[in-house]
């Protein structure tokens, strides 16, 4: 599969992380991007004590739950050498697997982990922790499918239980999870893996009990060779695990929350963008009651659910971290400390969102006395099919600009070289002279009453939609003169810049399995890495 790197239209603060600016890179510890910030970082996970036996007991049962190979057990096995280390990322468990960058960022820990196996000749294992503790079901229970070729549409699966659980206890439907695989599949042309693939997407539905043992099941069949480690956050006995690092989070609250709002101050006058709320009074942790999580703020020694339920002391939170840890969970903060105790990290793979607010954990990470790991963006991926290619070719349009902006411009700008009618300057035109002639009528109308005044605006307003509308007619027809040039645009826009956005964040991989075989992933994970690079086109 041949590879193209590609420059895209970044966040600034992705953009300066790649450029190494002093603003983004003073908030983290290593330089991703240099063989000898993994030396060092290695040599200071050497020294750490981790409960390496019985994290890879607690593995070794889930991941063999979800059908894990050989190759899995192989690498849990080899966790318990002091010196492994691993690479780590994670996201919430999407039916389906969700969007396609989910699997792009486990195909970037499996790439990088291999690559610096190599290098440091030391066991580096690939891990992917299931967001299981997670709630918002509305995030992970649809997938987007083409219902025409210039369109996608949103399919759920049909669970309107209304509930805050965690989707690693959601109990997963089996009659919807059928009717769901069946919905699909009808939008689906029928190529070589079309049955292999169904029977086993449908088979893995039979055999989960929950959404994250769908999202397991499905994961550990789709990379069985390549060794990938799951790990559902959400599990008890990773609870057991995690009781003195609770304890630990409970305790240093007041410093952690006010080293965050601090941070998160600090980037936003430097003008980057933080999509988080921060405020020195939160808990950053979650407490769970009748099986709903529940966001806990602290004032003073009292810990308090959001809603008022539920009032604890920290001496009595205190004793459920020691005893009950199953009862709490960790936060968007707390997750990566949470991670860093439990595992010896050596990089975590970061989606954009993810590095913006790992920039403000640097002191956070400090009040624990622990080290910020490697922070590595992830890999962005675009598949390209080859006739499409060819399509873009014979149209003069570059990879570039249809995956950054899509084609809306250039088809415009095509149709009016067909055409050689001025249809939008005209119309651009005629807009201002009705703005010029309707003047003095909006003139009168405010000196007579301001109901006229209203009444005049209105009038324009209906105007400019009417003439609109005539516009949008025109164009219309000129389209359909041009049916199938036109539809070829919109089956690109639709491919490359879907709703606007990358295809890694609306295309789920089923379709792309269905066209390009089960293995499709495998044989992603085999591309070389362009660490650097912004965005990398697979043309398949």
């Amino acid at each position: 599969m041949q590879t193209i790197p590609i420059q895209l239209q970044q966040s600034q603060l992705l953009q300066d992380y790649r450029d190494r600016k002093e603003s983004i890179f003073s908030q983290f510890d290593y330089d991703p991007y240099q063989i000898r910030s993994y030396k060092s970082r290695l040599s200071q996970l050497q020294q750490g004590d981790y409960q390496r036996q019985e994290l890879a007991q607690v593995l070794l049962k889930q991941n063999r739950k979800w059908g894990a190979g050989p190759a899995v057990e192989k690498n849990i096995e080899a966790l318990k050498n002091p010196n492994s280390s691993v690479i780590i990322g994670g996201q919430q468990a999407g039916i389906l697997t969700g969007p396609l960058y989910t699997i792009h960022k486990m195909i970037s820990i499996l790439v990088h982990a291999k690559e610096l196996e190599e290098h440091l000749q030391q066991p580096v294992i690939p891990v992917f922790w299931i967001a299981g503790e997670d709630h918002d079901f509305e995030e992970i229970n649809h997938i987007y499918i083409q219902k025409n070729t210039d369109r996608l549409k949103k399919v759920a699966i049909d669970d309107e239980l209304e509930s805050k659980q965690s989707v690693s206890s959601r109990e997963l439907p089996k009659k919807a999870a059928a009717s769901f695989l069946e919905k699909i599949f009808s939008t689906f042309q029928e190529t070589d893996h079309t049955k292999k693939i169904y029977n086993q997407l449908k088979e893995a539905a039979e055999q989960s009990n929950t959404y994250v043992d769908f999202f397991g099941i499905l994961t550990q069949e789709i990379f069985q060779d390549e060794g990938l480690v799951l790990v559902d956050s959400d599990d008890s006995d990773l609870r057991k695990l995690e009781s003195p690092y609770f304890v630990r989070m409970i305790e240093e609250q007041p410093n952690i929350a006010k080293a965050v709002v601090r941070d998160l101050q600090h980037q936003e006058d430097k003008g980057y963008t933080i999509s988080i709320d921060a405020e020195s009074d939160d808990g950053h942790l979650f407490y769970h009651v009748d099986g709903e999580r529940q966001l806990l703020i602290r004032e003073d020694d009292i810990w308090k659910t959001k809603d008022g339920q539920v009032s604890l002391r920290t001496e009595e939170l205190l004793e459920i971290a020691k005893n009950h840890p199953e009862l709490l969970s960790n936060n968007v903060i707390t997750r990566p400390l949470m991670q860093e105790f439990v595992f010896p990290v050596l990089a975590f793979h970061a989606g954009p969102g993810e590095l913006a607010y790992w920039s403000i954990l640097k002191n956070a990470f400090r009040c624990l006395d622990l080290t910020l790991p490697i922070v590595m963006p992830r890999l962005s991926i675009t598949l390209l099919q080859s006739n499409h290619q060819s399509w873009m070719e014979g149209m003069d349009l570059s990879l570039e600009s249809l995956i950054q902006s899509g084609v809306y411009t250039q088809k415009m700008n095509w149709l009016k070289r067909k055409t050689k009618l001025p249809i939008e300057e005209t119309f651009q035109e005629v807009q201002k002279h009705i703005e010029t002639i309707h003047q003095p009528i909006q003139e009168i109308a405010e000196s007579i009453s301001p109901d006229m005044e209203g009444l005049s605006n209105k009038n324009l307003e209906k105007i400019q939609r009417e003439l609109a509308y005539v516009e949008k007619r025109f164009m219309r027809t000129v389209e359909n003169n041009h049916q199938l040039r036109i539809k070829r645009y919109d089956t690109l826009d639709t491919y490359y810049h879907p709703d606007g956005g990358l295809q890694e964040r609306k295309w789920n991989l089923i379709y792309w399995m269905n066209q390009y075989g089960w293995d499709l992933p495998s044989r992603l994970a085999t591309i070389p890495p362009k660490w650097e690079v912004d965005h990398l086109v697979v043309n398949l």
